[in-house]
Formats: C-alpha cells, sequence, structure tokens
C-alpha cells in the first residue's frame, strides 16, 4: 500500500516537472523572441544581450534563424 502511495506521489511530482518544463521551455521562446525583435527595432545589441543573457553573436544568428516575426 505504501509503495502505490509513494509512487503516486513521484508521479505527481514528474507531471509537475514536465509541466515546468513546457513552461520553461515556452518563456525561453519568448525571451529570445522579444530580445530579437528589440534588436531589430535598433536596441544596442550588447544592451539587448546583456538584459537578456544571450551572447551578442547568438542573438545575429537567432535573428537570421527566426526570420520574420509576425506582429502581435
Amino acid at each position: 500500500m505504501d509503495t502505490e502511495k509513494n509512487l503516486a506521489a513521484l508521479e505527481l511530482a514528474l507531471q509537475r516537472l514536465r509541466e515546468a518544463e513546457v513552461a520553461l521551455n515556452a518563456a525561453r521562446a519568448d525571451v529570445e523572441t522579444e530580445a530579437v525583435a528589440a534588436a531589430r527595432a535598433g536596441a544596442d545589441i550588447e544592451e539587448v544581450a546583456g538584459l537578456c543573457g544571450i551572447a551578442p553573436g547568438d542573438l545575429r544568428q537567432l535573428s537570421a534563424d527566426l526570420g520574420d516575426i509576425p506582429p502581435r
């Protein structure tokens, strides 16, 4: 009985972890998109990189990879 209870608790913890990972990935994608949009709008690349933690070279590569960003 205790084993079933422990496994149920583990399954719930794993589900919360998966949900948190999905949310983290979505937030990371939002930061990348907004950083590229800010840089494209004329913000200083170094300043954008400093705020978001993305290296300037990586930010430039993201810009090339993302192509057109649809307006919100």
